[in-house]
């Protein structure tokens, strides 16, 4: 790539990285926070997989920090390398946003409410 793509494609993959850095953390609390959802296994008629459940509080924040890592890490080798880089970091937003629904699914089908 040459002269002002190369530069556009820069700013963008820093802007895009970092708010990829705040989503990734945003979606670390907000699993972490699904624990909550434990609360109301000791009601009448309510049952919970609370295996399920903390191993999805637990695993999940270290499957988004991955996502993150590798994310920065493909992207400076790009961006290094003088190649295309925002649509990688795009990839990685869209992961993190999988691996938080995803995470919200199993939290959410490990709590029944019987009441």
């Amino acid at each position: 790539m040459a002269g002002n793509r190369r530069v556009a494609d820069m700013v963008a993959s820093i802007a895009l990285l970092v708010l990829l850095t705040v989503e990734a953390l945003a979606a670390g609390w907000g699993i972490k926070l699904m624990s909550l959802a434990f609360v109301s296994c000791a009601a009448p008629g309510n049952t919970c997989n609370a295996t399920l459940g903390d191993s999805v509080v637990v695993v999940g924040p270290i499957v988004v920090a991955v996502v993150l890592v590798a994310s920065i890490v493909v992207s400076v080798l790009r961006l290094v390398r003088r190649r295309l880089t925002w649509p990688v970091v795009l990839i990685g937003m869209a992961a993190v946003v999988a691996v938080f629904f995803a995470s919200l699914l199993l939290v959410d089908s490990s709590v029944t409410h019987g009441i």
